[in-house]
């Protein structure tokens, strides 16, 4: 047999087509070969062909359908397999799978190939995914995927061909797009650059204007900065246009800082520092010395925090207290907090060696307290209110300080989760007690900064074409042929475990240099300073001679009598020269001597958190590709506003000879079932296993985090052989991912965020329609900077513009920041817009609205509707689903009159 969803639903056997004619069997099948290969349960397929109005008899109908299907197709088309049916089909049998293949391959082919393979992939399309198929379920957003991923197939494609020099060939496809898609920017842009490149410059100029007025005129938005630079850089006939790479962006005017979000609630690490003994110490000393003794550590405990990107939010006279995640949360702020913590005892170290000398004080001494949470943001004061941080959160960080002794570190038991296996920690005998508090606190000491512990390598499931290609790049450089690897993905996607792969690929005489760029910042080209150090196998705090020697010891052999003073550039980086001598090119001349002995992979992690300085050194080493044995390999995120980016942007354009690109998308549901497994040892209850999958969609990283916050919270339990849960996986959000999700917001514009956490209370999908009347007008900007940010995505356009969510996890994180009396006026605010709006058709929404008043705490309109969805469900005939409304309504009345 062989199928198409490809546009209308096809089924052809060796001699003939199949017609399948009836819509239910028709929706069924397309549900199985969106997901072919998986299994689909029989309640997922009753959730596609009918949605919330299923009939009592849907699961019997749906063995029915089965069935007649299997008569049709033949018996072995279809097989069970519990919890229901799944469909086996190989490659070259389904459209949707070749397709995929084809991109795939696509990726690491050299430009002409990759394009070559593009259009056939896209050959394979018909029209919309299942275009004569109606599905009521989940399945609607994998078939807007679908039509998203094309679309970037023919963008990738466009852009290769522009590469190729297609670009008098491709004008006419580009506006047949564009018409198709007005609104989309890349599409645009690529337009303008084709018509510039056939010698049309007014024409371009015309097709920036145009999408200029689109924007504007319907949806009352500019164009994005990567197009103003484009009408910039041609009306200055910049010859980086016609030389296939892009115009240098424009430097960005510096942005404001973010205000504190007030009357929200965050997760945060606090941090407390102060110095012991000052009773004492204002005893000893005369009033202006202390001052100047005291006011001397709290500024350099200051600068510690601001380092690591943290705030000093208030200064008791003797200490600090320091907040890692308000005004804006990173991923690691738990770790930007502990670093910072043992830089504190770091400097007031130094610090008090010299006072001992000035003064006579050989005790001097800190004390650190950082603990985890989520917390409120409030303000105090009154004259001049300053925002502070509420909760329990805090209180445990200060108590946790006060049992630290001088000269360490405390920390709190959810930093100590969250950081276990990138420090070294020493728990506490005793648990520390707290006035008020009736369970005690685990203290853990915070002994210092280490190498990430290495986990129990997890196995590689889901990758094979990816590993494959790695496999291929790693028998290329064993040869001798200079590569270019980027491995792009999103946070937890796999990318540090496809280079762990790919490390344990290459032959053992290859060099193999690593660094990683810093969330925080850090020293620039800091990846390649961490290189040379490990190669010259120093150690943080070792003293200048030891890097002097080991610096000349091992460099004078190989650069020789050095005529261009890379000696002198390679100790700028390591901090023991100070002159004018490139650094740069130093680097390119030593990295290109080691590949004179062997074949070398230079690696660079998370390119995405890289200085300008750090991208332009890995850019001084694209050319060394085209003439030694060299692998460069980055791995970053899907982040345009980025210099890992830039990078990738740089590679594709000038560089597509030697450059493979792997992307990591999400993994079908089946190789994230055998992660699971792998997780966690004993069977798994297949009901709570398939809701952790499905919560996870596809990411590793989440999978892994929402089973820990279950085995740590207490949430699975062990019967017998069979691991089970009382918690639903559905509710977690886990406080790793809820600091990476939350960034990943924060990295909006405020009001772009705060439409985010009106979209979120509409649910998973919102209409446009809604979205404006309970955001109120003019909300374009702030929604195209949400679809930019890849937080949210175009569902459809007609009949009405839907947008969702990319991952329900995003849709919770923007819902975290929303305190309880915030929720329910936004609810309650939804429940009124669409009561307004739907005025004709309210029995279309009424469960819809019954959830929405329910939360908004108004339980008699909730139970109004419930019963209203009950009576109609009557009138249809399922009562089995009018029983259940009913029962809702209860538990309703019930929590009503147990709260008054």
């Amino acid at each position: 047999m062989r199928f198409r969803i490809l546009g209308p639903l096809e089924a052809r056997t060796a001699a003939r087509p199949v017609s399948i004619r009836a819509a239910k069997p028709r929706a069924l099948l397309g549900t199985l070969l969106l997901h072919a290969n998986e299994v689909v349960s029989t309640d997922r397929l009753v959730d596609e062909l009918w949605g919330e109005l299923s009939p009592q008899t849907a699961p019997k109908l749906v063995q029915g359908y089965v069935h007649s299907l299997r008569g049709q197709l033949g018996a072995d088309a279809i097989l069970t397999v519990a919890p229901g049916y799944r469909v086996e089909v190989e490659r070259d049998e389904l459209d949707l799978l070749r397709f995929e293949g084809l991109t795939a391959d696509a990726r690491g082919a050299p430009l002409e190939r990759a394009a070559e393979l593009r259009r056939a992939a896209l050959g394979l399309w018909r029209g919309p995914p299942l275009a004569d198929v109606e599905l009521h379920g989940a399945a609607r957003h994998e078939v807007g995927r679908l039509s998203e991923l094309r679309l970037a197939t023919q963008l990738d494609l466009f852009e290769a061909e522009l590469a190729l020099g297609g670009h008098s060939r491709l004008v006419g496809e580009l506006e047949l797009l564009v018409a198709a898609h007005p609104y989309q920017e890349r599409l645009r842009g690529l337009l303008i650059l084709a018509l510039y490149r056939s010698g049309r410059q007014a024409e371009a100029l015309e097709a920036y204007q145009a999408v200029r007025r689109t924007l504007s005129d319907e949806l009352g938005l500019e164009p994005g900065q990567a197009l103003r630079d484009l009408e910039s850089a041609i009306l200055r006939h910049d010859e980086s246009l016609l030389e296939g790479r892009a115009p240098e962006p424009a430097a960005e005017a510096p942005s404001r800082p973010r205000l504190p979000q007030v009357g929200e609630l965050r997760p945060l690490t606090a941090l407390f520092a102060d110095i012991v003994g000052t009773t004492a110490l204002a005893e000893r000393l005369p009033p202006d010395d202390f001052g100047v003794l005291v006011g001397g550590c709290v500024t350099q405990m200051s600068h510690a925090v601001e380092e690591h990107g943290g705030i000093v939010q208030s200064y008791t006279g003797d200490g600090i207290c320091a907040y890692f995640g308000v005004p804006v949360t990173h991923e690691d702020d738990p770790e930007r907090a502990a670093r910072s913590a043992l830089r504190i005892l770091e400097v007031v170290g130094d610090y008090a060696r010299d006072i001992a000398a000035a003064w006579s004080i050989p005790d001097f001494a800190v004390r650190v307290g950082v603990n985890s949470g989520t917390v409120s943001i409030g303000e105090v004061g009154a004259g001049n209110p300053q925002v502070a941080a509420f909760g329990e959160a805090v209180n445990v960080a200060h108590h946790v300080m006060r049992a630290a002794s001088p000269g360490t570190v405390a920390i709190g038991v959810e930093t100590a989760r969250r950081i276990g296996d990138r420090f070294t920690l020493e728990p506490r005998a005793a648990l520390l007690s707290m006035a008020g508090r009736s369970e005690r606190v685990a203290v853990s000491r915070l002994v210092g900064a280490r190498e990430a512990r290495p986990r129990r390598p997890r196995s590689l499931v889901g990758r094979v074409s990816e590993v494959a290609r790695l496999r291929a790049v790693a028998a290329d450089l064993g040869a001798g042929r200079g590569q270019v690897l980027l491995l792009v993905g999103e946070a937890g996607a796999g990318k540090t475990r496809m280079l762990a792969e790919l490390r344990s690929a290459v032959p053992e005489r290859i060099s193999w240099l690593e660094g990683n760029c810093l969330s925080y910042g850090g020293l620039a080209s800091w990846p390649f300073i961490e290189m040379l150090r490990r190669w010259l196998d120093l150690e943080a705090g070792d003293a200048e001679v030891v890097v002097r020697t080991r610096a000349r010891a091992r460099l004078t052999p190989l650069l020789g009598d050095d005529p261009g003073g890379a000696l002198a550039g390679l100790g700028r980086l390591l901090g023991i020269e100070s002159g004018a001598e490139d650094a740069g090119r130093a680097y390119v001349t030593w990295v290109e001597a080691l590949t004179a002995e062997s074949p070398v992979v230079v690696a660079i992690e998370d390119l995405h958190w890289a200085h300008a300085t750090t991208r332009q050194l890995a850019e001084d080493l694209l050319a060394l590709t085209d003439r030694a044995p060299l692998l460069l390999v980055a791995t970053l995120r899907r982040d345009v506003e980025t210099e890992g980016w830039r990078f990738r942007t740089r590679v594709l354009t000038d560089f597509s000879h030697r450059a493979t690109e792997l992307t990591l998308d999400a993994l079908p549901a089946e190789p994230m079932e055998e992660i699971l497994r792998n997780l966690l040892p004993g069977a798994l209850d297949d009901t709570v296993g398939r809701e952790i999958v499905a919560r996870a969609e596809g990411n590793p990283l989440y999978l892994e985090e929402l089973l820990r916050a279950l085995l740590e919270g207490g949430g699975l339990d062990r019967r017998h052989r069979t691991w089970t849960t009382s918690l639903r996986p559905s509710a977690l959000l886990p406080p790793a991912l809820e600091n990476l999700l939350v960034a990943r917001i924060d990295r909006l514009g405020e009001s772009a965020r705060r439409l985010a956490q009106v979209a979120a209370i509409i649910g998973r999908e919102f209409q446009l329609r809604l979205l404006e009347r309970v955001a109120g007008e003019g909300t374009g900007d702030d929604l195209a900077e949400l679809l930019r940010a890849e937080i949210v995505r175009e569902e459809r356009r007609y009949p009405e513009p839907v947008y969702a969510f990319r991952h329900g996890l995003l849709q919770e994180a923007s819902l975290s920041s929303l305190t309880k009396d915030r929720r329910r006026e936004l609810y309650g605010a939804v429940a009124a817009a669409l009561e307004a709006a739907e005025t004709a058709s309210l029995d279309d929404y009424v469960e819809q609205l019954a959830h929405y008043h329910a939360q908004s705490g108004n339980t008699g309109e909730a139970i109004a509707y419930l019963e209203r969805a009950a009576a109609r469900a009557d009138e249809l005939g399922t009562g089995s689903r009018a029983d259940d409304l009913r029962a809702r309504a209860a538990r309703l009345a019930t929590e009503a009159d147990r709260e008054a």
